[in-house]
């Protein structure tokens, strides 16, 4: 589905790569759909289960999220099917009936939200509960995800080099909105 899209990827291209029968596939998921469910929730796992959640920040500011997004940036260059993915199914038209798929979507993105809020109060010393955390973490996802897109885009670039002054960003940021 990553490779060739959602509407690309049939049953039968489904029953093919995975080496199993039409009818396991409908046992277990149900349907296409339910594959996708499944396979979009089993990345955002991986994806999470592989990267450090400190709890202590690590250095100065700046040095605690560059090691947080050099560590996002290596994962995602690693294994680009789980947000390529995402992307895709977040940006598709809503058609009714997909509306489980929009649910996953939203589920995976408010993990990775919660995750980098967490990371705004080990940052910040702010509470992920506070406007300011949300803030921070929304722009910090919009970034990662518009700069995933560009790598993609464009092979010569990396992911890890759009992101560096990321963490510069969000400071001069906190530093605003501490004003308002």
């Amino acid at each position: 589905m990553a490779e060739r899209g959602y509407e690309a990827a049939t049953v039968a291209s489904l029953v093919e790569e995975a080496g199993v029968p039409a009818s396991s596939i409908y046992h277990y998921f149900g349907s296409k759909e339910g594959v996708l469910l499944a396979v979009m929730e089993r990345g955002a796992e991986r994806f999470h289960e592989a990267l450090p959640e400190p709890t202590e920040r690590r250095g100065s500011q700046s040095e605690h999220l560059r090691g947080l997004l050099a560590s996002i940036a290596e994962r995602l260059e690693s294994r680009p099917d789980f947000l390529r993915l995402i992307l895709v199914m977040a940006t598709q038209p809503r058609v009714d009936g997909n509306a489980s798929v929009d649910v996953v979507v939203e589920r995976v993105r408010e993990l990775a939200l919660a995750r980098l809020r967490n990371q705004m109060k080990v940052t910040f010393g702010i509470s992920p509960d506070e406007r300011p955390a949300d803030h921070l973490a929304r722009f910090t996802l919009a970034t990662i995800e518009g700069a995933f897109v560009a790598a993609q885009a464009d092979p010569r670039v990396s992911l890890g080099d759009l992101l560096e002054h990321l963490p510069a960003a969000l400071i001069a940021i906190r530093r605003e909105l501490g004003r308002g």
